[in-house]
């Protein structure tokens, strides 16, 4: 049977997911400004962004990278994602446009 995959994660089920206690990720949250987890009720969801923005800190950590240092890395790594689809939805349009060409010859 295919899992489905939900759209928000409890504080506690991020903490057993990745072995991280409470109080670390909620450091993190005041520290990192990528990691902004949805509040309802004082009840903290994390999205899938999220989960890979803390996939990513981890890595940092494992680096031996600073705290300080990781805001700013995960900043240059978000616009460097952010260009790479830029630049493939803009070659995807032009293979679209040469396609219609080709076939109008």
């Amino acid at each position: 049977m295919e899992e489905i995959q939900r759209t928000y994660y409890s504080i506690r089920e991020v903490s057993d997911m990745f072995a991280v206690p409470l109080p670390t990720l909620r450091f993190w949250e005041k520290e990192i400004k990528q990691l902004r987890p949805h509040t309802v009720n004082q009840t903290r969801y994390y999205s899938q962004e999220d989960l890979d923005t803390i996939q990513r800190i981890m890595y940092l950590r494992a680096q031996n990278v600073p705290i300080k240092e990781m805001s700013r890395r995960l900043s240059i790594d978000r616009k460097g994602i952010d260009t790479r689809r830029k630049a493939y939805e803009q070659l995807m349009a032009i293979r679209q446009e040469l396609t219609e060409l080709r076939d109008m010859i």
